[in-house]
């Protein structure tokens, strides 16, 4: 596996008012993660299927030459 690059959000961080909170700058504004949950979660499903499509291709290649393997002993 090979990173071409790492591509940087450009989207800005929402602002939410909350004057309570330790990290509220002098006006009490708040900057939240611009962290799209449904994204990532769709990211991360789409990964999880490639590693077991890709896990299942080792899988049979290994049974392949574990197979010759066994033809070639048998000869």
């Amino acid at each position: 596996v090979e990173v071409s690059g790492i591509n940087r959000d450009p989207s800005d961080f929402p602002i939410e008012f909350q004057p309570g909170n330790e990290a509220a700058d002098a006006k009490g504004y708040v900057k939240m993660p611009n962290v799209n949950t449904l994204v990532e979660m769709a990211d991360m499903s789409e990964a999880n299927r490639s590693y077991e499509a890709n896990l299942q291709v080792i899988k049979q290649a290994r049974d392949l030459i574990s197979m010759t393997i066994d033809l070639m002993r048998n000869q």
